[in-house]
């Protein structure tokens, strides 16, 4: 009968028995009501969230599992409505193990997770770790070495692209349920992968990256020109850049940088390069490590090696340190340079590392020796001094500076007397891309950003002939450091016209930043672009102040931004004097500020762009 009923009823008396039978009902009717009512208030107490997990005298810890096809789970609110995704592998604390029944039959655990009081699906709870990890095996995506152990410089196997790993193990899961590390077995050998290089399917890990651009296509197009390699075997799926500003790291948003010679790094005269600096917009100090033969300070990496011997060491540990903690403690950014590939020292210490003739002789290319690109070895001697100076000197940034095979190696390799080292049959590109995709993942790991410098030429559309290529180079490392100087690029015509580039500051630039915004768009995760800048004197032409600037608002109207560092070879005081009248403009808030106005930064700043 409804609430509203208005039905009359006549009253009668019960008998005996029916009054037994009464309150027998109301008795039962009791009971369950009382039992409804405690069922109600336990649910009650339920959703009432202690301050602290301390308050459950029976908690237990356990992790969040993800269910079949899923990296995360949802965790709930008090009114099971979703808190947000966690990660499977999760630290999670039960109030125990016993779980409650919500209408819809779905079982809960009452859990603390991240400071939040909630419910998580029994399903997605678990105290065994081995039940965390649910895939068994993998595909190689990206060609990549493999390490030995997981937190070393050690190198691995080679994993090749679409090859089948067996997984043996990993490190820890990441905030969002991917591991970090996969350890593996690839046929009878082991090593670890991190898992960006890594597919559950065939299918996508034999796939490349492209975009609407179709530009994938493009570096297939361009193939191998002129023996550096072919663009289309190199890799373009995204790599995670650094960011480790909650680490105390925080790269300025545009970097303006003064250069510092690997004989100058003494506290004596970085005082000097401060008191220039002070009152600028100058941010950033690049520092020399190694320069061929020269050494900085006598690296115990290096020693461990057993190659210290053979460097022209300039100072001492101690002196370096508190010089570079003067640029520190004054507040700026300080980016470790060091010579890859051009390590003369290094060559002559380790012949069998090296670029040699035919009967085993080092060979003498551009006045130095050169330890092989292509040799595994080599890579982790650079990578344990990279990794070491970054710790010693408290670094923000490694700058590789000569990551290339010598000029003209070609021509070595066409008349067949060079030897190389090349035992993975790898092009030139590919053993570039790859190394720094190593040396970035180490550094990364220590929380220190990774540059590269290239040349200027790498801004045309093809693989140079010493491997560089700047959308390989660039999808891998933070900060791609052009070297576009205009001495470096020859004499031609256009319009008729005779164009003599080291003349020409402001066309010079501009032209090489067209071509290398479009390279930027060839990769899937481009670096921030921070460009070298010439400031010597050249063939009776005079890099003033003004020639200067032309170069760096030439970046800027064309929308390369990322800032500037400016070059001079021996980075001797006087040279770096004519700096301040640069170094006094914010060229990235004025960029900005022409942004929002609609214009270019050189009509902006009303500043002149001619060359004559």
């Amino acid at each position: 009968m409804s609430q509203g009923a208005k039905t009359k009823r006549k009253h009668h008396h019960m008998s005996p028995g029916q009054k037994l039978l009464f309150t027998v009902v109301l008795l039962a009717v009791f009971a369950v009501c009382s039992t409804v009512f405690l069922d109600l208030t336990s649910m009650e107490e339920a959703y009432e969230p202690a301050e602290d997990s301390a308050d459950w005298p029976d908690a237990v810890n356990a992790y969040v599992l993800a269910e079949e096809g899923s990296l995360t789970a949802t965790f709930y609110n008090e009114g099971l409505a979703p808190i947000g995704e966690y990660g499977r592998g999760t630290d999670i604390q039960l109030e125990s193990w016993e779980p409650f029944v919500a209408e819809d039959g779905q079982e809960y655990y009452h859990a603390f997770l991240d400071g939040q009081m909630g419910y998580m699906p029994c399903q997605n709870v678990t105290d065994d770790q081995s039940a965390l990890l649910q895939e068994a095996q993998l595909y190689v995506r990206s060609t990549v070495n493999m390490l030995q152990e997981a937190d070393d410089v050690l190198v691995g196997p080679l994993a090749q692209k679409g090859t089948l790993l067996r997984i043996m193990g990993y490190d820890y899961f990441r905030e969002d349920g991917t591991v970090n590390m996969y350890h593996v077995m690839m046929g009878e050998e082991f090593g670890w992968i991190k898992s960006e290089y890594v597919a559950l399917d065939y299918g996508e890990a034999m796939s490349n990256w492209n975009n609407a651009k179709d530009s994938y296509g493009d570096h297939v197009f361009r193939g191998d020109d002129y023996g550096g390699g072919d663009a289309g075997d190199l890799d373009y799926w995204p790599h995670e850049k650094g960011d480790f500003a909650d680490e105390g790291n925080e790269m300025p948003v545009d970097v303006y940088a003064l250069f510092v010679p690997v004989s100058h790094v003494t506290p004596d005269i970085i005082a000097q390069y401060i008191d220039l600096a002070e009152g600028t917009t100058c941010n950033a100090f690049v520092v020399t490590l190694n320069e061929n033969w020269r050494l900085a300070y006598e690296s115990p990496a290096l020693k461990q090696a057993g190659v210290l011997d053979t460097y022209e060491v300039e100072g001492s540990l101690e002196q370096v340190q508190s010089a570079i903690r003067m640029l520190k403690d004054a507040g700026y950014y300080v980016i470790g340079r060091m010579t890859t590939f051009q390590d003369s020292a290094l060559a002559q210490a380790r012949p069998d590392w090296s670029i040699t003739d035919w009967r085993g002789e080092l060979m003498e290319m551009g006045g130095s020796y050169w330890p092989s690109p292509y040799c595994r070895e080599a890579w982790q001697v650079k990578a344990a001094f990279a990794l070491e100076a970054a710790e010693l000197f408290d670094l923000n940034e490694i700058q590789f500076d000569y990551v290339r095979f010598p000029d003209y190696i070609q021509n070595y390799e066409n008349e067949g007397t060079v030897d190389l080292k090349n035992t993975l049959s790898e092009s030139k590109a590919q053993a570039l891309q790859r190394f720094l995709t190593y040396a970035t993942d180490l550094l990364h790991a220590h929380g220190v950003y990774v540059g590269a410098d290239m040349f200027g030429e790498t801004g045309n559309y093809y693989v140079a002939a010493y491997g560089q290529y700047w959308p390989a180079i660039s999808n891998v490392v933070d900060v791609i450091c052009g070297m576009p100087y205009p001495d470096h690029f020859g004499t031609y015509y256009e319009n008729n016209q005779r164009v003599v580039p080291y003349r020409m500051p402001y066309k010079s630039m501009s032209d090489w930043s067209i071509k290398v915004s479009d390279r930027q768009t060839e990769c899937g995760s481009p670096a921030i672009a921070r460009t070298w800048i010439q400031t010597w004197d050249d063939y009776g032409y005079k890099y003033d102040s003004l020639a200067i600037m032309r170069q760096i608002i030439a970046l800027y109207d064309a929308d390369i931004t990322g800032g500037y560092m400016l070059w001079h070879g021996n980075g001797s005081i006087s040279v770096a004097e004519k700096m301040p009248e640069v170094l006094k403009y914010d060229y990235r808030a004025l960029y900005e500020q022409s942004e929002a106005a609609g214009q270019q930064l050189s009509d902006y700043m009303k500043f002149s762009t001619s060359d004559d």
